[in-house]
């Protein structure tokens, strides 16, 4: 796949993980895979150089992901980029199946099936659909179909496809914050400019789950977020997953309710 670049961008992520990702990715790449890094510390650093086949770019400057994102496709001189987060292990055949999602007709947005991996214990109610959108999971089944969007823990784009549209930096994920949608404002542009966005089942990531998030505090602060995010007017024009939603997802969203509804109140109080 000469004419795919694969860029992961990271903040002081943890570097075992790191270390399991590139071990995984790079084999499946022809060209150096971009790590953009915007730590403070050296350790994303030395894994980095560590690895033969990856390049690493200090971007300390960066203002948060989609700066760092960006930042990456500047860099690609090739058709086709891929995004990868710090913490989503790809399995094999990964690159390949978002090469050949890209190749449908019309599509400029690939995004790989995305499915959890708990460092600890799976707290009840944490595998119903809402939970996983907030934990950055994408899993909709064996069967490729159009997607209205994508998860942003890995996916490709086309960029002769995508033309001038890029990440829109102004409402970015910063580093430590839960709130981003940057990928869903892409997918929302490539829609309006007549591209379509696929769900690639075949390319699938193992997202890492850590234990600090396998806990209701964390769920319940990320609901606020959500409540947060709800109210911005991008929001306003989502089109809904494909899912049906069972009783198990009505509990969880009658939990998380109180918090998602101050969230959104505090959202339209701004």
């Amino acid at each position: 796949m000469h004419d795919v670049t694969c860029a992961i961008p990271t903040c002081d992520d943890d570097p075992a993980i790191l270390e399991r990702v590139l071990d995984a990715a790079v084999p499946q790449l022809e060209r150096p895979l971009i790590v953009v890094d915007m730590s403070s510390g050296s350790a994303v650093r030395d894994v980095a150089e560590r690895h033969e086949g990856v390049e690493h770019v200090a971007f300390p400057e960066s203002t948060g992901v989609s700066a760092s994102r960006n930042e990456a496709l500047r860099r690609a001189d090739t058709r086709y980029a891929f995004l990868l987060d710090a913490d989503a292990v790809p399995e094999p055949g990964w690159a390949a199946a978002l090469r050949a999602a890209l190749q449908l007709d019309r599509v400029a947005i690939a995004g790989a099936r995305v499915v959890a991996e708990w460092a600890g214990r799976r707290p009840t109610l944490f595998d119903t659909a809402t939970a996983g959108d907030w934990l950055s999971l994408f899993d909709f089944g064996d069967e490729p179909r159009e997607m209205p969007r994508v998860m942003g823990t890995s996916y490709a784009l086309d960029l002769e496809r995508l033309g001038p549209i890029r990440f829109d930096e102004s409402i970015g994920r910063q580093p430590g914050a839960f709130r981003g949608g940057e990928e869903v404002v892409l997918a929302l542009e490539a829609a309006r400019a007549g591209w379509r966005c696929w769900y690639a089942a075949d390319a699938r990531v193992r997202h890492q789950i850590p234990t600090s998030r396998s806990r209701w505090p964390w769920m319940l602060r990320r609901a606020y977020d959500a409540g947060l995010e709800s109210s911005q007017a991008s929001a306003q024009d989502l089109e809904p997953l494909p899912r049906r939603f069972t009783a198990r997802d009505r509990l969880f969203r009658a939990v998380v309710a109180p918090a998602f509804l101050a969230g959104r109140l505090r959202g339209a109080a701004r």
